[in-house]
Parts: C-alpha cells; sequence; structure tokens
C-alpha cells in the first residue's frame, strides 16, 4: 500500500513535466532470492511518446543455437562479449522494434536493439526464455499518467541497471533522462565471500575459531556417551 502512496506523491510533484520514477532503486539478492517486482510510474506530456529501454550491464555469455548439419540438428555455441545482463523495453504508445529501429539516435546507444540481423534477434530471443528480455507497452492511467509493473527475475546477475527514458515528438528525440536500479548480493554468504576478499586473515582466525568450537562440542558429547 505505501508503495501507491509514494506514487501518488511523486505525481502530485511533478506536475506537467514528463517525468519518472521507480518504487525501488536497489534490490538485494542471495541464495533465496525469488524474483523482485518493480514499479515504473510517471507522466508524460499529452503530446509526447515515451520509451523507457532498462539496459543491464555487459557481460561474457554463450549463445547456444540448434543448427542443420547434414540430416542431423547439432548444438552450436556461440562465446559472446558485450551482452546485457537484463534488457527491458516499455513504451506509450506501444511501439514494435521495426519502428524503434527508426530513432537512429536511440538504437545506436543500444547494441542490442541496434540493427535487424538474425545474430541479435537470437540473443533477444535466448534472453526472453530466460525472462532477461522484455518488450511491453506501458499502462495508461487517468490524464497523462503510466504505470508499470515488471518482474526482476530470480537469475539476474548482480551491478547496475541503467534506466533510460525518451521523450519524443513529431518522431524526434526531444529528453532524455536516465537513473540507475542497483542489483546487490546480499546474505550470510556474500558477507563471508567479502570478508574474505578484503580481511582474508581475520576470516581465516574465524573458521579456526569456529573448527576449533565445534571439535570442543564433539569431544564433551563423546565423553558425556
Amino acid at each position: 500500500m505505501y508503495k501507491y502512496i509514494l506514487i501518488i506523491i511523486f505525481f502530485f510533484k511533478i506536475g506537467f513535466a514528463s517525468n519518472f520514477s521507480l518504487d525501488q532503486f536497489e534490490i538485494e539478492i542471495n541464495s533465496n532470492f525469488l524474483g523482485k517486482e518493480v514499479v515504473l510510474f510517471g507522466n508524460k506530456d499529452k503530446d509526447s511518446d515515451v520509451i523507457f529501454i532498462f539496459e543491464g550491464e555487459n557481460k561474457k555469455a554463450k549463445l547456444t543455437t540448434k543448427v542443420k548439419e547434414g540430416f542431423l540438428w547439432i548444438n552450436e555455441t556461440k562465446e559472446l562479449n558485450n551482452q546485457p545482463s537484463f534488457f527491458a523495453i516499455f513504451t506509450s504508445p506501444k511501439k514494435t522494434l521495426n519502428e524503434i529501429f527508426l530513432f537512429s539516435n536511440l538504437k545506436d546507444r543500444h547494441l542490442l536493439i541496434s540493427n535487424h540481423s538474425l545474430e541479435l534477434h537470437k540473443i533477444r530471443k535466448a534472453m526472453k526464455v530466460k525472462n532477461l528480455y522484455i518488450e511491453e507497452e506501458l499502462e495508461s492511467l487517468s490524464g497523462n499518467l503510466f504505470l508499470k509493473k515488471f518482474l526482476i527475475p530470480d537469475n539476474i546477475s548482480p551491478g547496475n541497471i541503467k534506466v533510460y527514458m525518451y521523450e519524443l515528438k513529431n518522431n524526434e528525440i526531444v529528453k532524455m533522462v536516465s537513473k540507475n536500479l542497483q542489483i546487490k548480493k546480499g546474505g550470510i554468504s556474500f558477507k563471508l565471500e567479502k570478508l574474505l576478499k578484503t580481511e582474508s586473515f581475520i576470516y581465516i582466525i574465524i573458521l579456526i575459531a569456529i573448527s576449533l568450537l565445534l571439535s570442543l562440542v564433539t569431544n564433551l558429547i563423546f565423553r558425556k556417551k
């Protein structure tokens, strides 16, 4: 409920200027992370179109596709060096990827939608299967307000997701605003891992202390028996 109160307050603050926000700008992931719903909301000028792009940090990945060799289908794996960890496109009014391709200033900023190539199509398709690629329309509310709920999946990689809002008038980009959605590791295992990297000596002492304690407890149990 508090999320929607914040959204209402935000709408009063932004007035008639095209702008946006998220209900959260930081998500903590751990071994029990099951995904997280994020709410995108904002206001646009009545004569404007808006395109939102969520683009995660580039990382190495593998693309596996089936290719036919003679009478057999085999898996072909290709190494990728610049694949974003997450990619989402939200538009109002609804725009297809072919329509977005017409905005050269926009597509040149984002490699995954930079052209019509079959290779990029395969990458987007593979990411979509893993819930790491989304193409959807924003939900229009009363007036020029918009809202969109979407899921950050449980297989998301830690890092920064850049959020871009492009405002268009007469098929020209007139404004661009960017913000950051941070995906951070959390939990006990991450804290121990961080401790190992930064304070390895202290980490070793803790492990030795735990080992001695377990040994002492075990000896006491056997003595009682």
